[in-house]
């Protein structure tokens, strides 16, 4: 039973990129897509298909765990709460088959494979307050910014701040430049952007990818990334202005989900090391352009 509903789980990942990707309406389709991208932001540790299905089933959640999981949060999942279903990993041992004695027994070896199991969203429980993330930044990024650029240097990448005349940042492969005009919550913005493009290696990938779907990924990663720290990115994210067909889309789906990832896992790690004494991040060396 658990392999027959894994297998119609993976289906519905497979259908609801299709439905995503033939969807004809631009603000429908982009509608959907942010929701998916909140989905990423939020659950950055699970899966490209988990991801998948959580946004699919509850587009709404913040924060899921299993039953057990709640209740040792000291929390309670309401009575009659339908749970989402989503993929864990499981291994089937290794099973003896023979029709005679087991001296002519043939080892099947263990494989590895899939079953459904059930998280309930945090609405769907009672009890308890959880602790506030201390990852979250502020709206407007005072706290998020200082976390962007140490993880940009600390990745070997210089960034530099500087008149650019009229665009607000570039991506150079292992240099990243920033507008310096741009007030505080635009530099999250923009360095989030020109990260991803560092991190997807977009310099150097001109060949086989588009303009559209380069600014696709980085763009997405960065909503995805601000969104997780607490920021609001911005809310005219429309595919249509890419001019994103559905093979671009298919084929950044994963990339965009598997960056935003590494990003909210090197910001997190930047923000417990640069707590230093002092209890806050600490402020990287920048290069100020003349």
């Amino acid at each position: 039973m658990s392999n027959q509903k894994a297998q119609e789980l993976s289906k519905s990942i497979s259908d609801s990129i299709a439905t995503l990707c033939t969807e004809v309406d631009a603000a429908t389709q982009s509608e959907t897509y942010i929701a998916w991208l909140r989905t990423v932001s939020s659950f950055h540790h699970y899966s490209f298909g988990n991801q998948m299905l959580i946004a699919l089933q509850c587009p709404t959640a913040t924060r899921v765990a299993g039953f057990q999981a709640w209740k040792g949060l000291k929390r309670s999942v309401k009575k009659g709460a339908t749970g989402i279903a989503i993929l864990a990993p499981m291994q089937f041992g290794a099973k003896k088959e023979s029709k005679l004695d087991d001296e002519d027994a043939t080892l099947r070896p263990a494989t590895m494979g899939f079953r459904a199991v059930y998280v309930f969203d945090i609405s769907q429980t009672t009890g308890e307050d959880l602790p506030t993330l201390e990852t979250n930044a502020t709206e407007g990024g005072d706290a998020l910014l200082p976390l962007l650029e140490s993880t940009v240097t600390g990745l070997n990448i210089s960034l530099t701040y500087k008149a650019l005349g009229g665009v607000d940042g570039l991506s150079r492969g292992g240099a990243v430049e920033i507008e310096e005009s741009l007030n505080t919550p635009a530099r999250c913005g923009v360095i989030a952007h020109e990260l991803a493009h560092e991190i997807l290696k977009h310099k150097d990938r001109h060949a086989d990818t588009t303009t559209q779907q380069r600014e696709l990924e980085a763009e997405s990663v960065a909503y995805a990334v601000l969104a997780h720290f607490g920021m609001k990115p911005q809310s005219h994210f429309y595919l249509a202005s890419y001019d994103v067909t559905a093979e671009m889309l298919t084929a950044s789906l994963k990339v965009i989900s598997a960056a935003a990832k590494q990003i909210i896992d090197l910001l997190s790690q930047s923000n417990e090391e640069g707590k230093g004494e002092a209890g806050t991040p600490g402020t990287p060396a920048l290069a100020l352009a003349a």
